[in-house]
């Protein structure tokens, strides 16, 4: 395949990626107000959903014996998203949306904190593999992320009042057509998200950015495209809790997928290939993580200025943390 027809192929699965991604938070938040699920729930569903490119991306790196690859596609790709959220939220100003998020946000941020912790440890720590080759802290990540996400959804059930109402926005479509259309969305994000992956790689190694910081960026991006569009729409949707608990959810769903990048790499513990770099991204996301708790759980700001500037400290934080990343490269 040359480059051109390469680069077309891309442009036009980052036009699919779009919109399905709206599709996909569109029926969302169908589902969401007709089966009156928490935003917490459906954050765990779309958050799995538009994390299937990040899981190409990692099977890719692991086929092709690149596993320190792998673990940085995916920890960059969750901070590219949290550096997504930061954006929407400075678009988003007027409406204040971390304000107005439920409590369902605010515990994911905590699963994904302490999640990020332990990816931080199996980075650092050496420590023999567990069961045959799987290290540690992959089985805490799985063990975790699950009891983590059910966890939240008692929390969420317990503390969000189901209300009693009509189905306003969506009553022209059926539930079984929206779950329906929910499913194909995931499929097709799944399946433009790897054209996505695939030929932005293939981008990277023929224009000779492959190795490079340049090239590792644009995997990331690529694979970070869904998430965005995904929160974007939702927010649009005025669903702002589901837009930032799916972006969240997509977090923890990723860190969890480390484990089974773990797992498929047969010769040893992952993390003992991980480099350098990946603990300073990793870092860069607790941090990251700790202002966007914070933005969510102060007081509600009368202007706009200051209540951009937890969003701000997120972009600072994100540069520093890719300069520091370009140099180690």
């Amino acid at each position: 395949m040359n480059l051109i027809l390469t680069i077309v192929l891309f442009i036009a699965a980052a036009f699919a990626t779009y919109f399905i991604a709206t599709r996909l938070a569109m029926y969302g938040d169908a589902i969401s107000e007709k089966t009156k699920t928490t935003s917490a729930f459906m954050g765990i569903i779309i958050g799995a959903a538009i994390s299937l490119p990040e899981l190409t991306s990692s099977v890719t790196a692991i086929a092709i014996n690149s596993p320190d690859l792998a673990i940085g596609n995916l920890l960059g790709s969750n901070l590219f998203n949290l550096l997504a959220l930061a954006v929407l939220d400075m678009v988003y100003r007027n409406e204040q949306i971390m304000g107005q998020t439920d409590i369902g946000s605010k515990l994911y941020i905590y699963l994904v904190i302490v999640m990020t912790l332990i990816v931080v440890a199996g980075l650092s720590l050496t420590l023999p593999a567990s069961i045959f080759h799987i290290g540690y802290s992959s089985i805490i990540l799985v063990l975790l992320y699950f009891v983590g996400i059910k966890w939240i959804n008692r929390k969420t059930e317990e503390k969000v009042k189901r209300k009693s109402r009509r189905n306003e926005k969506y009553g022209k479509f059926s539930y079984r057509k929206v779950v329906t259309m929910f499913v194909l969305s995931a499929v097709g994000i799944m399946i433009v998200g790897t054209v996505l992956t695939l030929t932005a790689d293939r981008i990277a190694e023929s224009t000779g950015l492959g190795a490079s910081f340049v090239g590792s960026f644009l995997v990331g991006a690529s694979t970070s495209l869904p998430d965005a569009v995904s929160v974007a729409t939702a927010l649009k949707l005025r669903n702002y809790s589901m837009g930032v608990t799916s972006l969240l959810g997509s977090n923890a769903f990723n860190l969890m997928l480390l484990s089974f990048t773990d797992a498929i790499y047969l010769k040893t513990n992952i993390f003992r290939h991980a480099s350098m770099s990946n603990i300073v991204t990793t870092v860069a996301s607790i941090l990251v993580v700790l202002v966007i708790l914070y933005s969510i759980t102060r007081k509600k700001q009368r202007t706009t200025l200051f209540y951009m500037l937890p969003s701000v400290a997120i972009v600072v934080i994100y540069f520093i943390a890719t300069f520091m990343v370009y140099q180690m490269k």
